[in-house]
């Protein structure tokens, strides 16, 4: 398989394009200098993490500022500390600003000439034309987490696709891919010893610019 079979790319915005848990991370900090207790940046993750699985089921009911809001108050709860309404939303308000990896604008800039370029998010409607903004995309490809694009025949057929022709960017674990040729992201430099589960592995999106590179010269 070649980087150059596909005609477009679907690419998870979190954890591929924006460095969301150094953002969570910083946006976490009055919480966790009210702690009576010292826990280290993978443990607040940690919880962070847990309250929002744990609100997920809820999602259509609460969107995308409800559920942050709700976790960063089931989170203080766990944790022992009280947190207000505003709080809450303060937190959850400051999705619209997550920071972007350093490699994400110049490679999406690189590969919007060889691909369709679609965004793989969960925002509010307010933040999404900031983000396409930020990213070099128009809004009509930015695409809800919630329908997936390689699984919607109608979509695919109305955009004069077929799920072949496009590659899905994600972080693992592989065990939850769906359908379509994956590409796997690992930022954090972990690779399994087994090799790539996925019919790609690269560990940025600098990284995947240059794989493509090599498969032009070939």
């Amino acid at each position: 398989m070649d980087l150059t079979d596909f005609r477009a790319l679907l690419i998870d915005c979190d954890d591929v394009l924006v460095d969301r848990d150094s953002s969570v991370w910083t946006a976490l900090q009055p919480l966790v200098q009210s702690l009576s207790r010292g826990l280290d940046r993978d443990e607040v993750l940690a919880e962070y993490h847990e309250a929002v699985r744990s609100l997920q089921p809820r999602y259509d009911e609460l969107g995308f500022s409800g559920l942050l809001c709700f976790a960063y108050r089931r989170m203080a709860e766990r944790l022992g500390v009280e947190a207000s309404w505003e709080e809450g939303m303060r937190f959850a308000r400051s999705a619209a600003s997550w920071v972007l990896f350093e490699d994400a604008p110049g490679a999406m800039l690189y590969l919007r000439k060889f691909y369709r370029l679609l965004v793989c998010v969960d925002r509010d409607m307010e933040d999404r034309e900031q983000l396409c903004e930020r990213l070099g995309i128009s809004f009509e490809d930015l695409l809800p987490r919630s329908n997936s694009a390689l699984e919607n025949r109608a979509w695919l057929r109305a955009n004069g696709l077929e799920p072949n022709d496009v590659l899905h960017i994600c972080r693992p674990p592989a065990e939850s891919l769906g359908v379509g040729a994956v590409c796997l992201i690992y930022r954090d430099g972990i690779q399994r010893e087994t090799g790539c589960p996925a019919a790609f592995c690269i560990s940025s999106m600098a990284n995947l610019v240059a794989k493509h590179q090599m498969f032009l010269r070939r």
